[in-house]
């Protein structure tokens, strides 16, 4: 269902622990952008509260920036592995199995039918626009619900006893997920290796969807990229 060019919108910010010393956690690498200005310091990327972890507590050390990784992926489909390799997600899990707020801030479950999930303020994607409820709309409205997107249907873990949920954006924060019936697998998924997709970065993948881009346009984007149908964009 999802392209190649939304499994690249797909990549965030990294977690790091806090941003008060966040100037000592720039890599060495990024200092040429840094000095010339042409990337933002590290705590405007970072959202207003990322994610912490206590690595010394863990017995763990923060790991060294370069080296090189060695994979047998064969094909460039096969990025979609990068979600395997770089564990961020809406929802993962701890070094305790536990399910924890990732790239969100929190969740609510109620009755396990009902998930209201808050987005962590500042939260941007890899290219600095703000992750916003809008995003999770087009994931949904825009590309689960379009037949031609979706041609096999709705995943398993969007339905419950083979219903749909209503999806609502309940604040500029806050979106909500209900089901008439429970959903258990609904926030594992959120965290599998291969996560379910929610959300995705709907200001850059518009320009790809021909429900909002002009056909022209649209037809010049898929001469240009030697795609065969705009879906393959």
């Amino acid at each position: 269902m999802i392209s190649r060019r939304a499994v690249l919108g797909l990549m965030a910010s990294a977690f790091l622990p806090g941003t008060s010393r966040a100037g000592d956690l720039e890599p060495e690498f990024l200092q040429p952008k840094l000095k010339a200005k042409a990337l933002p310091a590290l705590a405007e990327r970072l959202p207003k509260s990322p994610r912490a972890l206590n690595l010394a507590a863990m017995g763990r050390q923060p790991g060294q920036y370069g080296g090189t990784l060695r994979t047998i992926i064969g094909s460039q489909k096969d990025i979609r592995m990068m979600t395997i390799y770089g564990y961020a997600r809406l929802v993962g899990y701890d070094e305790k199995l536990n399910l924890q707020p990732d790239i969100l801030e929190s969740f609510d479950v109620a009755d396990d039918r009902v998930f209201t999930l808050k987005i962590r303020e500042g939260h941007k994607w890899s290219d600095g626009s703000l992750l916003t409820p809008e995003d999770f709309r087009y994931c949904w409205e825009d590309v689960w619900l379009n037949d031609e997107l979706s041609q096999g249907g709705l995943a398993p873990a969007l339905l419950a006893a083979g219903k749909p949920p209503r999806f609502e954006i309940v604040d500029p924060s806050t979106v909500r997920y209900s089901w008439d019936g429970p959903n258990p697998d609904f926030l594992p998924k959120l965290a599998a290796a291969s996560p379910l997709s929610l959300v995705l970065p709907a200001a850059y993948l518009k320009q790809f969807h021909k429900k909002y881009q002009d056909p022209f346009r649209l037809a010049g984007l898929m001469k240009e990229n030697r795609a065969k149908k705009w879906t393959c964009l």
